[in-house]
């Protein structure tokens, strides 16, 4: 009997093959659909309820084919809005909003953000519609179709173009559906909106609008007496009962609370936090190491290139005078001495200054001697302001035109021989007095003073006018009009004298500015190679828990731990850690926590380093995820010029205590509770003993709590305006975090009334008389009047709007019982 396997199988062919094609069934049909089964959750909450209202569950799988569905139908409006756009056409279906300029669809009608948590929303507020008794029938939806395509576009190509737009994943019914759920949504939400605001624009009342004026322009002047909760708490019951402990409890552990808030709200739920470790690249540090390696010829060589090239010149008249020693002093007294025989010729140019009338006291003679030179220097100017400077006095100088007339020609000769020597001193001199008014100034002041110094000496030099009258009469009959081209000598561009720095000066200059390029560039290799790192041992780690989650490997075949420390030694980067567990805002004090994310676009900066490291919604609608641990974390602090990489060595998600953990924390908040009562009663007391008048705040007060009286606190506006449509409670620094009830309260009693008031954490409670409201109520009214003043008064309605909106929202969420579980929940 043959015992070869070949045998055997022939034998035994039939079994064989059904055995082996029930194994394929098994690896190739069985085995993927298990394997999809498990991954979803085997069956045990593999369909987890995402929200609740009016008894409805919404499942995430609901959620997530709605969401689909609602992006697929937002690109297929946008790509239908394009085409009625390219036909000519524009969509005529309110809410479609079309930028010409840009060319950018800014709205389609419904939301253009699909999301899950827009989706519920939507979903939510759709049933509202429907119990409310709205309705959209087919017809009317595709007439909002046709509406919307504005007849450009016929209803078998919109059928196609949605069929193309979904690839073939949406129907005719599947686009109702959405636009049905949308555009009833979209109504009830609206209805909220009736009589709050018009367009953008909040509706306001007049009276509204003057309240809300005198909160921008009014401003008070207070006393202020402060009594601290806290000086009462020893005062309160130490246990509280257990009911109350357990009420408190259940009221609070929802609710998120930090460590050292002192919120008149329980709050007992621990918030996610993190101990994080970080390297930090210092530009500067890098600029003085490179500074460092530069040699003293390396600058000089730079100092020669750039001096030749035309760099580091200054004005002349910047430097000169922090030279100026007493040998250039003398210099400049020298002229002043040689020229001193040129000063009579100059008097003689401008003869009508000297019989003008003066009522003021006549200058010294050092003063007119010490400008002879400027005036001397300008000989051939002051000819041509001679006319302009004569035309004022030209009738008062003509009894001088008759004395002596037969001297006018030996006047010609003196004044060519005077333009012929101011040339050269008004070559070396124009340049720099046309770039300097200053010096055009005194010149002017020369010729002032020079006509006043020969009122003075006309009694000893009779004879010195009767030569240069004749030529008054010339000069008179010139007219003013030429003065205008003269004055335009102190606007010319010809360049000012400069100076060359000297090498000490600009040697720190020349060292930063040779060493910030390669400093910038070991930066950049620095960060990326401490970022390589980190990130390739959390891809390592990342591997190693994957291979211990199938049993490949152990826990104690992990890779070794990325010591940072040594790293940024290594790197010439700077270590930190934080000193156990942060939050989202103990995050802000330690270094990286001033820094942001990386910008895009135009945005210089991204979001700001607690969100990314714990994850935020953003005003774009999208959610930062919070950071793995030992994902690096790359952010920038461009004040500081400072870039920092760090990740979560320990994550501790939120979660809510047991009671027993909370307890203290319940019992406190229980105690702090009485201890406001009590301290709002004593301000009461002590507002009640300063209300007839006959005693002053100070005589009622505890002599031990004379410093918590605050005199001439001041003058405060209820609110303060920190962008277009944002207001925020003015700040008053000599007093602790006051809001608006203390606003209120101070600004509705009158003066000499007093009233109590708490501040924003109910930990004091401020007994407040105004002493003075500035400015008086007419002068407001008069500013009211302005229409600017009026419309931004009716701007500030828009926070009231949104409160009111806020209010209606939460009642619907109270009455329908809306509750959206969390994922960390389900």
């Amino acid at each position: 009997m043959s015992s070869s396997p070949f045998e055997i199988f022939r034998r035994n062919l039939k079994p064989l093959m059904v055995c082996l094609t029930l194994l394929a069934l098994f690896s190739f049909v069985v085995l993927p659909a298990l394997d999809t089964y498990m991954r979803r959750g085997g069956g045990i909450n593999s369909n987890p309820v995402a929200a609740t209202f009016d008894g409805t569950e919404l499942t995430r799988t609901r959620v997530a084919r709605t969401t689909q569905n609602h992006r697929a139908v937002v690109r297929f409006l946008y790509e239908l809005a394009n085409l009625t756009l390219k036909r000519g056409g524009v969509p005529q279906t309110p809410g479609f909003q079309f930028d010409e300029q840009s060319g950018e669809i800014r709205g389609i009608g419904i939301d253009a953000n699909p999301s899950e948590e827009a989706t519920i929303h939507t979903l939510r507020f759709y049933h509202e519609a429907q119990k409310a008794g709205f309705e959209l029938d087919d017809v009317q939806l595709q007439d909002w179709l046709t509406r919307f395509s504005d007849g450009t576009v016929s209803d078998n190509e919109i059928a196609a173009l949605l069929l193309q737009s979904s690839g073939r994943q949406l129907g005719q019914q599947h686009l109702y559906e959405q636009l049905r759920m949308h555009l009833l949504a979209d109504l009830y939400q609206r209805g909220a909106l009736v009589g709050l605001s018009n367009g953008q624009i909040p509706i306001v009342t007049p009276l509204g609008q003057w309240e809300n004026f005198l909160k921008l322009n009014q401003q008070a002047t207070v006393t202020a007496y402060g009594v601290l909760a806290s000086e009462y708490f020893d005062q309160t019951e130490e246990n509280p009962s257990k009911s109350d402990i357990q009420a408190t409890y259940d009221a609070g552990r929802e609710r998120m609370s930090f460590p050292g808030s002192d919120s008149p709200l329980p709050g007992f739920r621990r918030p996610d936090s993190a101990e994080i470790e970080y390297v930090a690249a210092d530009l500067q540090q890098f600029i003085d190491a490179e500074k460092a390696k530069l040699t003293e010829e390396q600058l000089r060589q730079e100092y020669e290139r750039r001096l030749a090239g035309g760099d580091f010149q200054v004005p002349a008249d910047l430097i000169v005078p922090a030279e100026t020693t007493d040998t250039d002093d003398a210099q400049a007294a020298e002229p002043s001495a040689d020229e001193s025989d040129a000063a009579a010729p100059a008097e003689e140019m401008t003869p009508a200054e000297e019989p003008a009338p003066s009522d003021e006291p006549a200058p010294s003679e050092e003063p007119a001697a010490s400008d002879e030179p400027a005036a001397n220097e300008e000989m051939a100017p002051a000819e041509e302001m001679a006319p302009a400077e004569e035309a004022a006095p030209s009738e008062e100088a003509a009894p001088s035109e008759e004395t002596a007339p037969s001297e006018e020609p030996a006047t010609e000769p003196e004044s060519a021989g005077e333009s012929e020597s101011a040339e050269p001193a008004e070559e070396e001199s124009s340049l720099y007095r046309r770039q300097d008014p200053s010096v055009r100034l005194v010149a002017f002041q020369d010729e002032e003073t020079t006509a006043g110094a020969d009122e003075n000496e006309e009694p000893e030099t009779a004879a010195e006018p009767e030569p240069s009258s004749p030529e008054t009469p010339v000069d008179a009959e010139t007219p003013a009009a030429p003065a205008e081209p003269t004055m335009s000598l102190d606007f010319d561009d010809e360049p000012a004298p400069t100076k060359s720095q000297a090498f000490d000066d600009v040697r720190d200059q020349i060292a930063t500015e040779l060493a910030t390029g390669p400093a910038s560039r070991a930066l950049d290799n620095a960060v990326s190679e401490a970022n390589k790192r980190m990130r390739r041992y959390f891809s390592e780690l990342a591997v190693h828990e994957s291979n211990v989650s199938v049993g490949v490997q152990k826990e104690s075949d992990a890779p070794a731990r990325l010591n940072l420390k040594d790293m940024a030694e290594e790197l010439g980067l700077q270590y930190g850690k934080t000193d156990g567990l942060v939050n989202r805002l103990s995050a802000d004090e330690i270094a990286p926590g001033n820094s942001f994310g990386l910008g895009t676009g135009l945005n210089r900066r991204g979001p700001p380093y607690s969100a990314m490291m714990f994850g935020a919604p953003m005003q774009d609608g999208s959610v930062l995820q919070p950071q793995p641990v030992f994902s690096p974390l790359r952010s920038v602090d461009l004040e500081a010029g400072v870039t920092y990489i760090s990740w979560k060595t320990k994550d501790v998600p939120s979660y809510i205590p047991t009671l027993d953990e909370a307890r203290d924390e319940v019992v406190r908040f229980l105690r702090m509770g009485e201890a406001r009562k009590l301290a709002e009663e004593a301000a009461d007391k002590i507002a009640a003993a300063v209300a007839g008048g006959s005693k002053k705040l100070a005589d009622v007060i505890p002599a031990d709590k004379k410093d918590n009286l605050i005199e001439n606190v001041g003058p405060f506006s209820w609110l303060e305006q920190v962008g277009f449509m944002q207001t925020v409670p003015a700040e008053v620094p000599e007093l602790d975090a006051v809001g608006d009830d203390f606003m209120r309260a101070v600004f509705t009693t009158e003066v000499g009334a007093y009233a109590v008031a708490p501040n924003d954490l109910k930990s004091v409670y401020y007994v407040v008389t105004p002493t003075e409201f500035q400015p008086d109520e007419e002068q407001l009214r008069e500013q009211f009047r302005q229409p600017q003043q009026r419309f931004m008064a009716q701007l500030l309605g828009t926070q009231d709007s949104n409160n009111l909106i806020r209010g209606y929202l939460q009642s619907v969420n109270t009455r329908t019982g809306f509750k959206m579980n969390s994922p960390e929940d389900e």
